[in-house]
């Protein structure tokens, strides 16, 4: 070997391992290279938003801001029906970031891959939000989606295989939408004028619809495939004479469908307590006694339903449409059902005094439930059947009460 020769090796050798050291830095799509290492800017607190940003101590990482505690980013969002609005919250129920405007009356949340649609109940109209490091933001490709007509009641919306559907209570329908398609209104499908559909669930290639409506009081079965209405199953024989079943929110386990029944006089106050009807979606008939699932005392006016594991949780809480006091809500409770049996069972229930919980969501665990008449939303722990925190998310304004129609789980 000469001299030259034997003088390059060692650099030859150097250039290699320097390009195999290189070459061993690979980072996924979601990381960068900070310092020769592959990170993640939106949760290294040594390196967040930005390479070199380092937060303090007792500081974590959120989407590429420094926060403190369980104040990182919205655990959990709600629908602020009365001033037309959605508003984040942390796991601590404290309000994060300001309130995002939207169109009049959002009532129902429903998530499409990375979007949280909205549905607004007073313009017909759905708006589409996207997570970013400030919070939810108004963002999509549309952004928007309108219901033609001239009524305008929206009470639901739902997901299923990337399509949006959505219950039209003005006319009666359920309205099924391809945000991304031109028109974006695929199919209607009719109930009736007076049908006030509300609450759907899914279960196959089969979608159910509660009608909520005086003189309906039945489950409408929907064929997915056709787009069209195949079936109604009355409930009004699962309440007393003269009460109206009233069904609103509804969830699937296994072939079973649970519907709750608001059970309410003539003149909207309760008829008894509250209960849930069970359908057998293999059949789309009523399911065996019991049926209906009578949910105890403590319990009138259920106003949400939501599964964790085998327990269907139904959130109960009756009040007038005049009263001002807390001490006038009536039956308040969360009462869990263990569904996963052959027959279900009613658990004690858990009393929620001075509030009326409705919408409930199980968010990594953490039970959130929105209170229908301060505008606050309560956090819900199932193994300790227990309130554990209480904020309020969506003020009131002047002359109007705080309702909260609607809660969404953050990504």
């Amino acid at each position: 070997m000469s001299a030259r020769i034997a003088r390059l090796v060692p650099v030859l050798l150097l250039l290699s391992l320097l390009a195999a050291c290189k070459a061993e830095v690979v980072c996924t799509t979601q990381q960068v290279t900070c310092g020769g290492q592959c990170t993640s800017l939106a949760s290294d607190p040594a390196n967040c938003g930005t390479c070199g940003r380092t937060c303090a101590a007792g500081e974590s990482c959120a989407l590429g801001l420094c926060c403190t505690g369980e104040n990182c980013f919205p655990a959990v969002y709600a629908a602020c029906f009365n001033t037309d609005s959605v508003q984040g919250a942390s796991s601590l129920l404290v309000p994060v970031g300001a309130p995002v405007a939207v169109d009049d009356g959002p009532i129902s949340f429903a998530w499409r891959g990375p979007s949280l649609w909205v549905a607004n109940s007073l313009s017909s109209t759905l708006d589409s939000m996207k997570e970013t490091p400030v919070g939810l933001q108004i963002g999509g490709t549309p952004s928007k989606v309108k219901i033609d007509g001239t009524k305008f009641d929206l009470e639901y919306v739902a997901e299923r295989d990337a399509l949006l559907y959505v219950s039209n209570a003005a006319v009666g329908s359920l309205v099924i939408i391809d945000p991304v398609a031109t028109p974006p209104v695929l199919a209607e499908v009719p109930f009736g004028g007076f049908s006030f559909p509300q609450g759907i669930a899914f279960s196959g290639n089969k979608a159910y619809v509660a009608l909520n409506g005086f003189g309906f009081n039945s489950v409408a079965v929907v064929d997915l495939v056709t787009r069209t209405l195949t079936k109604t199953i009355d409930l009004s024989g699962l309440v007393a004479p003269g009460a109206n079943a009233l069904p609103a929110r509804m969830v699937v386990y296994g072939n079973r469908l649970y519907v709750t029944l608001w059970n309410l006089d003539a003149n909207y106050f309760p008829a008894g307590n509250g209960l849930l009807a069970v359908v057998d979606t293999s059949t789309d008939r009523l399911a065996p006694a019991p049926n209906p699932i009578d949910l105890g005392v403590s319990c009138k006016n259920p106003g949400g339903i939501a599964l964790l594991g085998g327990t269907a949780w139904v959130t109960c809480g009756f009040f007038a449409f005049t009263a001002t006091n807390p001490a006038e809500i009536e039956g308040a409770a969360f009462v869990p059902v263990d569904v996963s049996g052959a027959i279900p069972a009613v658990g004690p229930a858990a009393l929620a005094t001075g509030t009326a919980p409705g919408p409930i969501v199980f968010c990594n665990g953490k039970g959130y439930a929105g209170d229908r008449f301060s505008g606050d939303v309560l956090r819900f722990d199932p193994t300790t059947m227990s309130i554990t925190a209480r904020g309020l998310v969506c003020p009131a304004i002047a002359g109007m009460s705080s309702y909260i129609p609607d809660l969404a789980c953050a990504q």
